[in-house]
């Protein structure tokens, strides 16, 4: 556990850690492409610039000063709930290089409420205290990373992955070939089954597209165009 704590005292002198920059897990990035359609070089690339953000919100805390997801990180945060999913690895990531769990807080009234009072107390609108706070945060991000990530994070990023351009991204839940979906088991129906009528008709109704719907027959997962090396050799 020593590890923890030198990671947690590097922060301190804003050094980020060889090992956090290193850290890949090929599910969350196999996951992501699976919602989001861009490459793995992509992925992989908003997977760092997570962790970074991860890293500086760490600091943050420290400094008494809160990093904030906006529209401009938009993308960071889908990447972050992506890892999230992965609970066991997310926790034990967290555990190695912050010393406990990073938790996901999304924006709330409660939070809008504590807003507004901090901005009466300092004698500001809440648009000033914004800005006050998004000064602070880019003054913190190039302190520990340096303005290459401020301009990534804030210009090449609000440009790549603008509201606009993620709608265009985000793959629909089902984007394979329909032809194969099975309609499932109508609720009229089920009323007028027994209980092993029912199991039965709803084995019968289970759609192709939970398995892989092409012609391999592995049943490895309807978006295993992406992740499935086996289907991408048999079902061409």
């Amino acid at each position: 556990m020593n590890t923890v704590y030198e990671s947690v005292a590097e922060l301190s002198a804003l050094t980020y850690p060889r090992a956090l920059e290193e850290y890949q897990h090929e599910g969350v990035i196999k996951k992501f492409r699976d919602e989001w359609n861009v490459d793995e070089k992509q992925a992989r690339d908003i997977f760092s610039e997570m962790k970074k953000f991860l890293y500086v919100s760490e600091i943050g805390q420290q400094k008494g000063i809160q990093i904030e997801i906006d529209e401009t990180t938009q993308i960071i945060d889908k990447m972050w709930h992506h890892f999230i999913l992965f609970t066991q690895d997310y926790k034990i990531f967290c555990d190695r290089f912050f010393g406990k769990m990073v938790h996901h807080a999304p924006f709330s009234s409660e939070q809008l409420a504590q807003a507004i009072n901090d901005a009466t107390r300092k004698g500001m609108t809440l648009d000033e205290y914004k800005l006050h706070c998004l000064e602070q945060q880019l003054g913190l991000i190039e302190s520990a990373m340096g303005i290459e990530t401020v301009r990534k994070w804030y210009v090449d990023y609000a440009n790549a992955y603008s509201p606009g351009r993620m709608n265009a991204l985000q793959r629909a839940v089902f984007h394979e070939n329909m032809e194969h979906f099975v309609p499932p088991l109508e609720p009229e129906a089920a009323t007028k089954m027994s209980p092993n009528e029912m199991i039965q008709g709803i084995l019968q109704h289970t759609s192709p597209s939970m398995f892989c719907g092409r012609r391999c027959g592995r049943r490895c997962g309807t978006r295993c165009r992406i992740t499935c090396k086996s289907c991408r050799r048999a079902c061409r």
